[in-house]
């Protein structure tokens, strides 16, 4: 197969120009002694290519016209047998490489024949020859490349290229699932950005969740979920530039976003379990329609069964089965029945991740051969002795590292840089079949999804050439050319910039725990230690550092000839760091601050340097909103726009009380959070807590909020009024629904009340719980529910109620709980720590809780948690 572009004009000249930035490096380029050519509005280009895949040349038209010096070139059709006879061809081309290869051997090299080309630029024609339309597509890859140099002239030097690959997949997996929805038009962005860089594979994460059923109408509601339609285009859309569109789909684990709803209970451990429940046949017809239906849209012939943190598994309803049958034979009787489903609708190729089943040596010893296992790990580590483990049951693996933006403002560039090359090139080593480099978007995928570019495109050159003939530098400069245009020092220095806040920790916390201190309130806490705890050494520098990257993104902004919209993403990052900065600084200057102690002057500079950072931050959240909706769908922002409305809000409270000389509030709700004991850690237990209160007249309104351990049914005067689901999650719905707001008004009434909590810990924590309520009566004043040592618990109706135990009021264990907007219904700001506390005590030694104690002691003393 052959794309030949004839009629190039020769210059007279043999001056040897820079050599090419191609990414990735292709397998061998030799630099030809002839003299250069030249491309011109003569030129004419010849294919033997079917009409099937005629947009590879609109393609390379596409990029002249780009360049705004050459119109659509002449193109002209012929088979192959007249195209070689016009031109006088060779079956290859390969005899220009006949010093480098082994002839016979590359034309048995399947990754050569499925996707390599060899590309000739010499005597007045540039001749691209394939095994296949693939590879004939990445020889125009590289050959628009050749177009995108950083002087933009359209003369080439002489050279022979031979290109293929070292490992069939290359890919990445983008997580589309938890709370950032990728428009189908940035999802083709994405695809067709990624295949100029020669990945193949595109995975969207998680589609149990995303993806919108005809037989279950409610998964995915109002999440962003993908029509058929929609999938359907994106497919086709994807095999135009011969990408793998394939799903994730957990066949187990990962499935809180729909066992969080009633209508699925039955087929979960428990309540918004995270697994199935494996001794519950109804989960197979459950997943036979799921897949059935997404098979009707994903038509590659791969398919992800996800199957990893499947942490619930015998913690709930199948306890009993597990414990007869054994987790191993449970696990391998599952995956094998899920596996011969999927086939049944035509997939041939399936991927399980490794994380579950290496452990077990009888799953590996059962899997079918044909399994692919993805081994992936997040570290930066050099060697990984778990795939020599699964290499001994001679299954196909391929590895996926990650780009480390998982709830941080921006991907960490060293650490991805190393996850990506030493796992990818280990992994080579061993003999894997391919690479998807994965994206997170934990709690609530807070970042701007655009940002995920750098590291997908630096894994598509470690995928092609896993042995890392690249460095890390030559690869920057080669991506920033060909995404952007351009080859600028400066943007480069935007880059280096992040890099050396990330490496040196000059915020001053660690990545993932950024937004935590972001959206945190600012005034959390009143005391020395907190003023200790605020760490701003060299925040003045880093503003500075980061002032100058805003400015630079301005000019580069004009000069970029693409991907515009990615120059903003890297300056609203800035952006947001230097907020960061500032408000951390504002935060340590006014731990300590009383109005009354201080002049009106200072009063004054105080308030003005408070509204500064309110305006900046309502300036920010305009940004942030614009850039969202240009890659996401408008779903699950609001969530995260509150969080920018609160702190706006607390600002806002700020000012009120230094005008009024009032000195610091807790902004914390008073409410503590109490259990029991601790006799039932690791163990599934139920808690009764009760309260009795009197309203002494007549009310015009009362409500509650509730978090609970982990599945919390209330009770006002015996009148069940709902129940509240709270446990540490990554995933969307658990994470939104983990405070819950009651209007009780109607419960209630004049005289004698009480309330009622059942608390079932699945999880075989503590069964904390954590109430605030208000009832507000027609006199004005308030009555106030909340959570402390006053209340009674027992673990049997039937027995005694004992007094409680308290973890204290936030921002201890649960972190800041500021007061939720009754009225409104809007909860208390809570953060991604929320519901963590439970469940590293579920899964603490239970002979060691005595010193899970005295840590959260210190942590309390040395007020630690924000």
């Amino acid at each position: 197969m052959y794309l030949i572009i004839d009629n190039l004009t020769s210059t007279g000249s043999s001056i040897i120009r820079p050599a090419p930035l191609l990414l990735p490096k292709p397998r061998i380029i030799k630099s030809l002694s002839a003299s250069n050519l030249e491309l011109t509005n003569e030129s004419v280009i010849y294919s033997d290519i079917n009409a099937e895949h005629s947009h590879i040349i609109e393609d390379l038209n596409e990029k002249l016209m780009e360049l705004g010096i050459i119109q659509n070139l002449s193109t002209k059709f012929l088979d192959t047998e007249n195209l070689m006879n016009k031109f006088e061809l060779q079956r290859d081309l390969l005899d220009f490489f006949i010093k480098d290869i082994d002839k016979n051997k590359l034309r048995s090299n399947n990754l050569y024949l499925e996707q390599g080309y060899a590309m000739i630029i010499k005597d007045n024609r540039i001749i691209i020859h394939a095994p296949s339309e693939q590879g004939l597509f990445y020889g125009v890859q590289t050959l628009i490349q050749f177009l995108n140099q950083p002087d933009h002239v359209l003369i080439f030097n002489p050279y022979a290229i031979l290109d293929y690959p070292l490992l069939r997949m290359r890919g990445v997996s983008d997580d589309i699932s938890r709370g950032q929805a990728a428009t189908v038009q940035n999802l083709k962005k994405f695809i067709k950005t990624l295949a100029h860089f020669k990945i193949n594979h595109y995975y969207l994460v998680y589609m149990q969740d995303m993806y919108r059923y005809d037989a279950f109408p409610n998964i995915g509601k109002n999440r962003g979920a993908y029509s058929k339609k929609e999938i359907l285009e994106l497919n086709e859309f994807a095999k135009k530039y011969f990408v793998e569109l394939v799903p994730i789909f957990q066949i187990i684990g990962h499935w809180e976003n729909i066992l969080f709803y009633e209508e699925f209970w039955e087929f979960g451990e428990f309540p918004a379990s995270n697994s199935l429940n494996l001794a519950n046949d109804k989960i197979y017809p459950l997943l036979k329609t799921m897949i059935k239906e997404l098979s009707e849209s994903f038509t590659s012939s791969y398919f992800h069964m996800g199957a990893d943190e499947s942490w619930d598994v015998g913690r709930g309803a199948s306890r009993k089965y597990i414990n007869e049958l054994g987790i191993s034979k449970a696990y391998l009787k599952h995956y094998r029945k899920v596996y011969e489903m999927i086939k049944s609708f035509g997939y041939k190729n399936i991927i399980i991740y490794h994380d579950i089943l290496y452990k077990h040596e009888d799953v590996l010893k059962g899997l079918p051969k044909d399994m692919i296992i993805m081994y992936w790990k997040y570290d930066v580590k050099e060697d990984h002795p778990i795939i020599d483990k699964l290499k001994e049951f001679d299954l196909p693996i391929i590895v996926s590292p990650s780009i480390w933006d998982y709830n941080r403002i921006f991907p960490s560039l060293t650490k991805f840089e190393k996850n990506i090359s030493f796992l990818i090139k280990y992994g080579y080593s061993k003999g894997i079949e391919g690479e998807i480099t994965s994206s997170w978007g934990d709690y609530k995928n807070k970042e701007i999804r655009e940002n995920r570019f750098y590291g997908f495109i630096f894994s598509a050159e470690r995928g092609w050439n896993p042995e890392g003939q690249t460095s890390n530098s030559a690869l920057w400069i080669a991506m920033c050319l060909h995404f952007f245009g351009i080859v600028n020092f400066r943007l480069l220095k935007i880059f280096s910039v992040f890099r050396k806040i990330q490496n040196k920790n000059l915020l001053k916390t660690k990545e993932t725990f950024y937004y935590n201190h972001f959206f945190s309130h600012p005034y959390n806490k009143h005391t020395k230690m907190y003023r200790k705890n605020i760490k701003t050494t060299r925040y003045q520098d880093v503003i500075k550092m980061l002032n100058e990257v805003i400015e630079e993104c301005e000019k580069l902004e004009k000069e970029v000839p693409k991907n515009k919209i990615n120059i903003k993403n890297l300056a609203f990052v800035a952006k947001h760091m230097r907020f960061y900065c500032k408000k951390r600084i504002n935060s340590k200057k006014l731990a300590l601050f009383n109005p009354q102690s201080v002049s009106d002057d200072f009063k004054a500079l105080i308030i003005n340097e408070i509204s500064d950072l309110k305006k900046e931050l309502n300036e920010l959240l305009n940004e942030y909103e614009y850039l969202w909706h240009q890659c996401a769908k408008k779903e699950d922002f609001s969530s995260i726009k509150q969080r920018y409305l609160w702190l706006m809000k607390f600002y806002e409270d700020k000012i009120k009380q230094i005008e009024k000389n009032l000195s610091w509030q807790d902004p914390n709700i008073p409410s503590e959070t109490i259990y029991l004991d601790s006799k039932k850690v690791h163990e599934i237990h139920k808690t009764y807590f009760k309260k009795s209160f009197k309203i002494e007249e007549e009310f015009e309104s009362g409500h509650i909020q509730v978090i609970g351990g982990t599945f919390t049914k209330i009770k006002i005067n015996g009148v069940f009024i709902g129940n509240v689901i709270s446990r540490f999650s990554l995933n969307y719905v658990t994470l939104q629904n983990m405070v819950k707001i009651f209007d009780i008004s109607k419960f209630l009434k004049v005289g004698e009340n009480s309330i009622l909590v059942e608390n079932i810990d699945y999880i075989g924590g503590i069964g904390p719980i954590n109430i605030y309520g208000e009832i507000k009566l027609k006199s004005g004043k308030i009555i106030q529910i909340k959570t402390d040592k006053t209340w009674l618990a027992t673990r049997n109706l039937n027995e005694e109620f004992t007094q409680v135990k308290s973890l204290g009021k936030p921002p201890r264990a649960h972190g800041g709980l500021n007061y939720p907007d009754f009225e409104k219904g809007i909860k208390s700001k809570e953060n991604d720590i929320t519901g963590a506390f439970n469940t590293l005590i579920s899964r603490f030694p239970k002979k060691l809780f005595w010193l899970f104690k005295i840590i959260m002691k210190l942590m309390n003393r040395y007020d630690i948690i924000e």
